[in-house]
């Protein structure tokens, strides 16, 4: 069988997309039960006995035969006979009185439908004055229209709304509020449309437009619906405005678009489990600006549909199943937004026949009617990416959101948008990315009081899975490698999670039951939001008090008695970024976001390794403080080639009196106890004009033991070579 490309049938924007679902239902009705249709780089392709595109208009406008789309729950759908909607009226008239055989389906329905409101209003379901029904009997009224409606109407039915539990009606956004956009009905406008096409010259030129997307065709001019953005019209689409402000219709692309819709029924299950009983809407989720780049400020999303692509020829009985199950699961439950549908998509979660998604999102941008506006492409990947590393996010989230300021509303709302880019991608980079904004909103978090109350302290697990994803970017990102050695550093022997390290004297958390952080009720020791540098000054100053926890007199003694500022554990930091810190060549408040972010992960038992190096030159005073930034002995060469261990320590007074500025009596006590220890000829400090602060916030990085050596020898003369650290 032949195959014909339909470039009027895209995947953007929704017309053409349900377009091409339609016409591929249309043929297997009508035409060739046997046809079949798949997606080819966006465009729909139709494999059926139809040789060519001209035979395929030939065929449809000859034997299609209408839909039984009729809505008579509906006060505009012309059921009510009360005057108010002549033009529905008038539609359903000619539908009573044709004897077209082509519609004898639509027929059918418009006479069950005329049962229902009888029925009803024998019943006293009907509204007050000559509305047509009571709103608290909807649901009765859709159980009723579920009696009596034939089989062929039930479609549409179940595409538009779904009852769920004993009183609830689910309404799918891809048809309004049940077959409703605003004022326009969409029942009503489809007899509309199947009155012109029987009756048009112009129906041939209409149907090859839609086929071809050829534009020349001259449209009706009369409200699109949501479907087609670009064709809706409005007071700003004309230099005229409100004297011409109607849209452009092609009336097959909007009976085809109909036809599409009913693929996507609706159905009351518990298949995803008991936490899940109601309106299983397929590939249709909660509206979110995530990853939405023509989201305007303040927009109401009112839902997203999902459109999935397939590369294979796919029959309609086959489709139906795909399209009804909706799978994409994230989590182990089904996906409900579409930061949950890239994570499934980015973890294989769905159904192996889709290649892509392509995401709508159904915004208030046309009065009281909707428009489904495209929000960008979902590719499944051909790998699992690593999203699970951050599921634990989610319920954390999640409780933020509930008790959320508009502050920390949109710092939530920034990490999902990391999260989506980081899930569509799985590249290394945007990974970082969503931990500099975790680190936002986890320090507005923490400075929440009311939020505390309802959310715990975030623990994120997988550490060593986090650094390896990590370590991709390393090499590249200098702020990544600053931030990444002062979140992993940690003292050894710390039973609870993530307060090893900076995070305690950073957030207001302690250990609480169960080996589990919780929220000390106290303010934090330092604050990030005084600046990157200036805290970690005040770091170190706390780190340079004397604790309980010193270890004993076991040998190496220190040449000199001081303070444990550095940590046991934890990635070495590069001196060569240590001197750019120095030198204000970071960009510290994203090394403060990320430094927020990456003290919340659990990096027990991992070994960060950064990736080779070739040392810069280093200069000035970080050559007399390098030494020190470690608690692991140093083994000094000697003059017979033996080695002697040593344990530098620096002054306890040092981070207090660099942040009051007397850099000058720290390095000159730098050198002295350098001397004291065995180090011979080292010379005298020069002078600087670092700031205190910055040198104060260099003592809180581990450095190498090799690198440590490497800097006694710009400022010392030591008996032999310098050796490679083992």
């Amino acid at each position: 069988m032949p195959d014909l490309v339909l470039p009027g049938c895209q995947t953007t924007p929704l017309a053409g997309y349900l377009s091409g679902l339609g016409i591929l239902r249309a043929v297997t009705r009508c035409v060739d039960d046997e046809a079949a249709g798949y997606w080819r780089r966006g465009t729909f392709v139709l494999r059926s006995t139809v040789p060519t595109v001209e035979a395929l208009v030939a065929v449809l406008d000859e034997r299609f035969e209408p839909e039984a789309i009729v809505s008579p729950w509906n006060a505009g759908s012309g059921f009510a006979g009360n005057g108010k909607n002549t033009t529905a009226e008038a539609a359903l008239d000619w539908v009573r009185t044709s004897r077209e055989p082509r519609l004898a389906a639509l027929r059918d329905a418009v006479e069950a439908a005329d049962r229902v409101v009888a029925r009803g209003r024998q019943r006293g379901w009907g509204g007050k004055n000559d509305a047509l029904w009571d709103p608290a009997r909807k649901r009765d009224v859709l159980q009723l229209c579920r009696n009596e409606f034939p089989d062929d109407a039930l479609a549409w039915l179940d595409a538009a709304t779904a009852l769920t539990g004993d009183t609830d009606v689910a309404f799918s956004r891809l048809l309004g509020t049940g077959g409703n956009f605003g004022r326009q009905d969409l029942s009503v406008t489809y007899l509309a449309r199947v009155r012109t096409i029987t009756g048009d010259r112009r129906s041939r030129g209409w149907l090859t437009a839609l086929l071809t997307g050829d534009e020349s065709a001259p449209y009706l001019r009369d409200a699109v619906g949501q479907f087609d953005p670009g064709r809706a019209g409005g007071i700003q689409s004309s230099p005229l405005e409100k004297a011409d402000d109607k849209g452009f219709v092609n009336p097959w692309a909007f009976l085809m678009t109909v036809e599409g819709t009913l693929l996507f029924a609706s159905a009351v299950v518990r298949r995803h489990g008991a936490d899940y009983a109601g309106a299983a809407l397929p590939f249709q989720v909660q509206g979110s600006a995530s990853g939405f780049a023509t989201a305007a400020p303040g927009e109401s999303v009112l839902g997203e549909f999902l459109a999935p692509e397939w590369a294979e020829p796919t029959r309609l009985p086959e489709l139906v199943a795909l399209l009804g199950e909706g799978k994409a699961q994230w989590r182990a439950k089904p996906a409900r937004s579409a930061l949950d549908f890239v994570r499934a998509a980015a973890n294989l979660g769905v159904d192996r026949r889709i290649t892509a998604f392509q995401r709508h999102a159904f915004v208030d941008r046309h009065g009281q009617n909707p428009l489904a506006v495209p929000a960008g492409a979902i590719v499944i990947p051909r790998t699992r990416r690593p999203v699970g590393l951050l599921a634990r996010l989610d319920p954390w989230l999640d409780a933020l959101r509930s008790s959320a300021s508009n502050t920390l509303a949109a710092r939530v709302r920034g990490v999902e948008q990391a999260l989506f880019a980081h899930a569509k991608t799985g590249n290394a980079a945007d990974l970082v990315a969503v931990f500099a904004a975790l680190g936002r909103c986890h320090e507005t978090a923490a400075r929440a009081g009311r939020t505390r109350r309802f959310v715990s302290p975030l623990v994120l697990p997988h550490g060593r899975a986090i650094a390896d994803e990590l370590r991709r970017a390393l090499p590249d990102d200098p702020d990544l490698r600053v931030a990444l050695a002062l979140a992993t550093a940690r003292d050894p022997g710390t039973d609870c999670p993530t307060l090893g390290g900076l995070r305690p004297l950073l957030f207001p958390v302690t250990a609480g039951p169960r080996r589990r952080p919780v929220w000390s009720g106290r303010p934090s020791a330092v604050s990030l939001g005084a600046g990157l540098v200036p805290a970690l000054a005040l770091l170190a100053r706390r780190r340079s008090m004397p604790r309980p926890d010193e270890p004993d007199n076991a040998a190496p003694f220190p040449a000199v008695r001081g303070a444990r500022i550095s940590f046991g554990q934890g990635m070495f930091a590069r001196p060569s970024d240590a001197q750019a810190l120095l030198a204000g060549y970071l960009d510290e408040p994203r090394i403060a976001d990320l430094l927020a972010g990456l003290v919340t992960v659990d990096w027990a038992g991992t070994d960060f390794r950064l990736p080779p190096f070739e040392p810069g030159f280093l200069v000035g005073a970080i050559n007399y403080l390098l030494p020190f930034a470690s608690t692991a002995p140093l083994e000094l060469p000697g003059d017979d080639g033996t080695t002697t261990r040593v344990r530098l320590r620096p002054g306890n007074a040092w981070p207090a009196r660099l942040i009051a500025g007397r850099v000058a009596d720290v390095l000159d006590d730098a050198a002295r106890r350098l001397t004291i220890t065995g180090i011979p000829q080292v010379l005298p400090p020069p002078d600087t004009r670092i700031s205190g602060d910055r040198l104060a916030a260099v003592l809180l990085f581990r450095i190498t033991e090799r690198d440590r050596i490497r800097a006694l020898n710009r400022i010392a003369v030591l008996p032999t070579p310098e050796r490679s650290a083992p």
